[in-house]
């Protein structure tokens, strides 16, 4: 969805939507040659909006007619939204935009279905959000109206104007929040390590149980099981940083001012290729129910474990002879024993530079190397597992033979991660073109 500030028609096409509105006032109701065949517009009975700021409600609205007889399209449906200025934010769905500085929503029907036939229900979602300082008690109103082509002997068909009721309420709520559990300091692999977690209800209604949901990095493995939980383990083969799900339901009520723990504590164990690790947890209400306030449903859980994480460069040597060309592969390994993840910046593990061997060019480099002056520069994932493996093979058009002649490949890796490499030596090899050929 798109807020106030989203897209907006061109001035002209507006002009038009506003002068056939225009004309359905002054018409009156539906044409009396189009007596007999209706457009209509399902619209909410009405809605209660929470007058806590951030609720959040949803509204749908749809256009239909009643004669499968006739083709209807072109639709357009107009919603009156000044009455919620300083009320709402109104999030307005694709295929509708706002006009009137934000007090319009228009929305296109291409095709209007008919009841009982090819109507499927409401076709747009509107979002509201309660702005601060919504009056309680407050009774607004959406209002609405709606026309449309067709090929009956109408033409046109316009909609009677009607307007959907929003009450503004202090309605009671349940206000989950999670209490930030202890700093996990430095730890060995293989520690198993336990996780109190706490839900807190600051609100004032009963939260008839909650929704906690728990993604961990890949080196961390819960050791916990809950019978209402869903697991979702890792999985390497994706394009994805690796990392589990646990997504779990209980039925405990927190009544308002009371706090709850889990039936066991939340165990997890610190695995052997662990280094930069996260919990992540998030509790939501059950039942339906809108927390009012979500600023304290989540919380994080850094883990740094006591490993390195080995980054390597290899290198390749080619031969070919002037006027050929030849595959050359250079590649990056990380040798563990651990992985690394750059999981909250999602910036790369490091860079892989080549520089090209003289006498030689390259006539096609991989899709995620570009050129860098005289060389390439190919650019890494952001996370590496241990003895992970990532080739490059670039295509080399051999200019002219240049015994030995030497590229460098080198390894510029995440600052992050630089501390924790072992053996900073293997950041480098070399990329040899005919190291036994003598010149011709």
């Amino acid at each position: 969805m798109r807020t106030a500030t989203g897209r907006r028609r061109r001035r002209g096409a507006y002009a038009l939507v506003a002068a056939a509105a225009l004309s359905a006032t002054a018409l009156g109701t539906t044409p009396a040659s189009a007596a007999s065949h209706t457009l209509y517009v399902q619209a909410p009975e009405g809605v209660t909006l929470a007058a806590e700021p951030g609720s959040y409600q949803e509204l749908s609205y749809g256009l239909y007619h009643d004669d499968g007889d006739y083709r209807v399209a072109n639709g357009v449906l107009t919603l009156d939204l000044s009455e919620l200025a300083g009320v709402a934010e109104v999030s307005v769905p694709d295929g509708c935009f706002l006009a009137a500085s934000d007090t319009v929503a228009v929305c296109d029907v291409w095709e209007v279905g008919d009841l009982g036939g090819s109507y499927e229900g409401p076709q747009f979602t509107f979002g509201l959000r309660t702005a601060e300082g919504a009056p309680a008690g407050a009774e607004l109103n959406i209002g609405h109206h709606a026309h449309a082509e067709t090929d009956a002997p109408a033409g046109v068909l316009y909609s009677e104007r009607g307007s959907t009721p929003v009450t503004v309420e202090s309605v009671p709520a349940p206000d989950l929040g999670l209490t930030e559990p202890p700093a996990v300091g430095t730890v060995a692999p293989g520690t198993a390590l336990t996780v109190p977690l706490t839900v807190t209800n600051n609100g004032d209604a009963a939260a008839e149980g909650f929704r906690l949901q728990l993604w961990n990095t890949y080196g961390l493995e819960f050791a916990s099981t809950y019978p209402d939980c869903a697991w979702t383990p890792p999985v390497l083969d994706t394009e994805e940083a690796p990392g589990g799900f646990l997504d779990c339901v209980f039925d405990t009520a927190v009544e308002p001012g009371a706090s709850v723990t889990l039936p066991e504590p939340l165990r997890l164990t610190v695995a052997s290729h662990a280094l930069f690790e996260r919990l992540d947890v998030e509790v939501q209400p059950l039942g339906g129910t809108q927390d009012p306030n979500t600023e304290d449903n989540f919380v994080g859980i850094p883990v740094t474990a006591v490993n390195t994480a080995d980054f390597a460069v290899q290198g390749d040597e080619v031969t070919a002879a002037a006027g050929e060309t030849v595959t050359a592969t250079i590649g990056f390994r990380n040798h563990g024993p651990a992985w690394f993840a750059n999981t909250g910046s999602g910036e790369a593990v490091g860079t892989v530079t080549l520089a090209v061997p003289e006498g030689a060019t390259v006539v096609s480099a991989p899709e995620n190397c570009w050129a860098l002056g005289s060389g390439y520069r190919c650019e890494l994932r952001h996370w590496a597992t241990p003895e992970e493996q990532i080739r490059f093979a670039f295509e080399l058009r051999v200019d002219q033979v240049i015994p030995n002649a030497t590229g460098a490949v080198t390894l510029q890796a995440s600052p992050r991660q630089a501390p924790y490499d072992p053996n900073p030596l293997n950041a480098r090899a070399e990329l040899v073109l005919n190291g036994a050929a003598q010149a011709s």
